[in-house]
């Protein structure tokens, strides 16, 4: 079998701007339905923890999007900066 990480472009590593990927392999902003006391915790950052871990270079965490005082999105209400202390 052909070694991938030469021959597969999706496995090589990507240049964006100051930030070098290990990969091309990203995941975009979505909403796995983890909340605790509606705002994204422990369990929504073990998920994002295990997709690097599983080899995901870039992944956005939904938890840091604001359109309006009034935004809910699904399960994260999105009030004022709530969520920020949650991801640390």
């Amino acid at each position: 079998m052909q070694d991938r990480t030469v021959t597969d472009l999706l496995l090589q590593p990507f240049q964006l701007k100051h930030l070098l990927l290990k990969n091309r392999i990203m995941t975009t902003s979505h909403e796995p339905a983890y909340p605790e006391d509606g705002m994204p915790k422990s369990r929504y950052r073990a998920y994002h923890t295990e997709r690097a871990r599983g080899g995901v270079a870039l992944t956005m965490d939904l938890s840091r999007f604001r359109a309006a005082p009034s935004a809910r999105l699904g399960h994260f209400p999105f009030e004022g900066d709530r969520a920020f202390p949650a991801q640390r």
